[in-house]
Order: structure tokens, then C-alpha cells, then sequence
């Protein structure tokens, strides 16, 4: 049998080709017919000429051997970066070498703090530009600076990257069941899950996600610093802070608080200066706070509750003690539901734009000081349900477009801090309350106060039996009081002057 190379194959229709142009020269004497034949016979062995280089390429790629595969490129959406091309004989030599970039990138993470020598790198700021006000002086040392390994492992590609890699749709997509751990240990931190770095009792939350707590610390804070929104269910928490908020959102999207049922947390931040508009618990976005657990608060330099955005509760028991207002707000605060109970050197609550009220038992207690009061709302007040009891040296009325009655009762001296005022139509009580100190005005809204009614004014005397909780008295028989005065309240908000 003979064999021919692809070359020798390709030479066959270039000599035909040959062939049928010298017979084009001599189809002069032939006639027409003979022409077109002849050019139909060129045309042919052209095609098959292009045909063998074809099959000659193709041969000349299959002969040379596959060429290694790259590694594809994860999809955009994961945040990650591509892959480096490997060859098997790469690949082979990286399981030998037993290294952690082998570790799944996606797997949770496992650390823990202890002390300024911690397993885990400081905490620093990512660069987010907060809104509001200026963040603290004293911050914790990188908070975004990724996640965060043992000092041995060796980081995988990853977890190298930056977290500004991580993308929107990964964030939010994140399940509701993946919940990141952190336990407080004193004065040091252990944690599990990604957006999360330690140093001591210093914790930075990085990345957008729901984030369960629980534990002490004797000196520390939790910082937040991403572009996304962030759950934070306290869990049995107790964080003080010598030198600054207890918990410090530098920039969110959004904070929600979540105290868990059946546990008390607390919060107190230390007496050293930090910033006027701090508190114990601080944001500077829109901060909401629920569940069915407790939060007590003491803040000793600055607010209990404040956010350079809005601030909203929608559950849970709020007992704070502050310096300054119990809730202070740049934007808006607006109450839901829950128990809240402020005990304020300055205001009760107190915001630069609106504040509304719509469900939930507040009880407000302002300063002493002249322009200070239980409720101060710069751009209007409205309540439209639950009970209200605000006790200072003034108080911001509800709008006449609010949907629940309210009055206000002003003395024209002050009374002292502890003395009863009660307010009953006839025998029935509409509430006897006092406060820690002295105050000057009374303001109640509750489902319980008509419009068109007569109500007497009392104040001094005491309660036998009945119940008190947060200078609010329930029940029991009232007795040695004064009266003051019988007024009829009028419209939806009505107001008493007391001589």
C-alpha cells in the first residue's frame, strides 16, 4: 500500500489546477461550450486545493499535542478574583505540599482574641466615609481589614482580597439561618464566621450579615464598618467601655438590634470625653431596635441611645440612665412598640426632626434645666397609640393632627424630685406618677383619656398598696393629697396650667 503525505495530497489539485489554465489557451479554437466547461473544471480544483491546506492545518494542531487548560473564571457575582492558570503537574505539586490554599475559602472561620497578642490581626478602619458626625478619636485598629486567620495559617487567595470585593448580591443574599457567632470573654473575644477581626476586647464587624453575641467585656467595644445592613442579636450581653460607645457604628446601611427572648443585656459606656453626640449605644445610620429582650443602658459622658440618622424601636424593654437624652436622633424617632424608660440629666428623647409615637409604654423622664424637657422634637410630635408618660422641665405638645388624645398639665413652680401628681376623673385614676427629680411638667397620652372630660389635678400625698415601676404607680388608694384644680380637656391635645 502506498502512503502519501498531506503535502503530496495537496500537490494533485495545484497540477490540475495547472492543467486546465493551458487549455483555457488553446480553448480559443473550441468555441463557447468548450470554455465553459473548462473554467468549471478550474473553479473545482481550486476548491479541492483549499480543502487539502485545510486538512493539512488541522492535522499539523492535532500532531502537536493539546495545550494545557486554563482555569475558568468564577462568575462575577461571587466577588472573587480568577483563578491562576495551573498545570496537573502545578496542581500535583500544591496537594503534595499540604498547603492552606487548599481550605475552602466559603468555610466559616474559627478564632479567638486574647489580649494585645492576639492570634488575630488589629482592627482598623476599611476607609467607608461615615455619614453624620465625625467618628471617635479612639477607634479600634482595623475593623475591615478582612477576615481574620491564626497566625499560622496561611491566607487563601480569597480571603486576600479586599472586602470591597464582596459584592452587593452576595451580602444580601446571604440565608437568615447563617448566623456569625461571637462570644465575649472578658477581656478577650472569640468568634466564628466571616466579617469578623479581634484584637483583646476590641471586636470590628466588617461584612453585612446577622451576627448573635453573647458574653461580657470589662473594657471593650464592638465597632461595625461596612456598606451593608447588619443584625446584632444580643444574647445575654455586657459591654463597658472606659473610653467610648459600647457599641460604635461607624457606617452601615442599616443596624437592627435584636435582644433575644428571655435575656438581659447592658451597655455603659465611661465618664471620659468621647463626643457630645455618642452614646452608649451609637450609630451613624438609621439604627432599629426589637425582640422581647432587656437592654439596660448607662451612659456617663453623653446620650444612652444616639444615632446620626433615625432611630426606631419596635420591642423589647429600653431602661436607660444617661447623662444627656435617653434617645437622641439627627433625623427622626419613631417608637412602635415595646417598654421604654429614659431617666435623662437633659431631655427624655429628644430629636432634630420628628418624632413619632404609635404603640408601646414610654416613660420619659427630662432635666431639671430650663430649656430641657421629657420630649424636645425640633420638627414636630405626633402620638397615635400606646401610653405616654413624659415628666420634665417642659415638654414639646403633639400636633393637633395626632391620633390619640394627650394632654399636658404645666405647674408654675416647680415640684419636688419624688412628689405624686395625679390626674382622676372622679375616683377613677387617670395615672399618679412622680419623678427622680424635680419637675415642672406632666404630659400623658393613653387610650384611657376623653376628650370633653373633667379631670382633677392632685399632687403630694401617697399611695398605700398598688404597684410602682419607673416612678409610675398602678392601683392602691390614694390619700393627703392637694388638689389643684378640675379642667376639661378640649380638642385632641389639651393643656392645664396649674397655679
Amino acid at each position: 500500500m502506498i502512503h502519501h503525505r498531506a503535502e503530496d495530497a495537496a500537490c494533485v489539485p495545484g497540477l490540475a489546477v495547472f492543467a486546465a489554465a493551458r487549455l483555457m489557451n488553446r480553448a480559443e479554437k473550441w468555441g463557447t461550450n468548450m470554455k465553459r466547461m473548462l473554467a468549471l473544471l478550474a473553479a473545482c480544483a481550486m476548491l479541492c486545493t483549499l480543502a487539502a491546506c485545510g486538512q493539512q492545518e488541522e492535522g499539523s494542531t492535532a500532531g502537536s499535542g493539546n495545550a494545557a487548560p486554563t482555569d475558568s473564571v468564577q462568575d462575577s457575582a461571587t466577588g472573587s478574583k480568577p483563578a491562576d492558570s495551573t498545570t496537573p503537574e502545578d496542581s500535583s505539586k500544591a496537594e503534595e505540599s499540604g498547603s492552606d490554599s487548599r481550605k475552602d475559602p466559603d468555610a466559616p472561620e474559627h478564632s479567638e482574641s486574647s489580649g494585645t497578642d492576639s492570634a488575630v490581626q488589629s482592627p482598623e478602619h476599611n476607609g467607608d466615609t461615615p455619614s453624620g458626625s465625625d467618628t471617635e478619636n479612639s477607634q479600634p485598629d482595623n475593623p475591615s481589614s478582612g477576615e481574620q486567620k491564626p497566625a499560622a495559617s496561611t491566607p487563601t487567595q480569597q480571603e486576600q482580597q479586599s472586602p470591597t470585593a464582596t459584592t452587593a448580591a452576595q451580602e444580601d443574599s446571604t440565608p437568615a439561618s447563617d448566623v456569625k457567632t461571637i462570644t465575649l470573654l472578658g477581656d478577650s473575644v472569640r468568634f466564628e464566621g466571616k466579617g469578623i477581626a479581634a484584637r483583646g476586647s476590641k471586636v470590628g464587624i466588617t461584612k453585612g450579615g446577622t451576627y448573635r453575641i453573647s458574653g461580657s467585656l470589662s473594657d471593650g467595644q464592638i465597632e461595625i464598618n461596612t456598606e451593608k445592613k447588619v443584625v446584632l442579636q444580643l444574647d445575654g450581653v455586657s459591654i463597658k467601655n472606659s473610653a467610648g460607645s459600647a457599641i460604635n457604628v461607624i457606617n452601615a446601611k442599616r443596624v437592627n438590634v435584636e435582644l433575644m427572648p428571655g435575656t438581659v443585656n447592658s451597655l455603659e459606656d465611661g465618664s471620659i470625653q468621647h463626643d457630645v453626640d455618642k452614646g452608649a449605644l451609637f450609630s451613624n445610620d438609621t439604627l432599629e431596635i426589637g425582640g422581647s429582650g432587656t437592654l439596660n443602658i448607662r451612659s456617663n459622658y453623653a446620650h444612652g441611645i444616639a444615632s446620626d440618622d433615625d432611630i426606631i424601636v419596635n420591642g423589647g424593654r429600653l431602661h436607660i440612665v444617661s447623662t444627656k437624652s435617653g434617645l437622641f436622633a439627627n433625623d427622626d424617632i419613631t417608637i412602635n412598640g415595646g417598654t421604654l424608660y429614659c431617666d435623662a440629666g437633659t431631655n427624655g428623647i429628644k430629636c432634630k426632626n420628628t418624632i413619632s409615637i404609635n404603640g408601646g409604654t414610654s416613660v420619659l423622664m427630662g432635666g431639671t434645666r430650663e430649656e430641657k424637657g421629657a420630649v424636645i422634637a425640633v420638627g414636630g410630635f405626633t402620638i397615635n397609640g400606646g401610653t405616654l408618660y413624659a415628666v420634665g422641665n417642659t415638654c414639646t405638645l403633639p400636633l393637633a393632627s395626632s391620633g390619640q388624645n394627650a394632654v399636658a398639665v404645666t405647674f408654675a413652680s416647680a415640684l419636688s424630685a419624688n412628689m405624686l401628681t395625679r390626674i382622676a376623673s372622679g375616683s377613677s385614676p387617670l395615672f399618679t406618677l412622680s419623678s427622680p427629680r424635680a419637675y415642672k411638667t406632666v404630659l400623658y397620652s393613653g387610650s384611657g383619656l376623653r376628650e370633653g372630660a373633667s379631670y382633677t389635678v392632685s399632687t403630694g400625698g401617697m399611695v398605700s398598696g398598688g404597684s410602682t415601676a419607673d416612678y409610675v404607680t398602678t392601683g392602691g388608694t390614694y390619700s393627703g393629697g392637694t388638689d389643684r384644680g378640675t379642667y376639661k380637656t378640649t380638642g385632641r391635645v389639651s393643656s392645664f396650667s396649674v397655679s
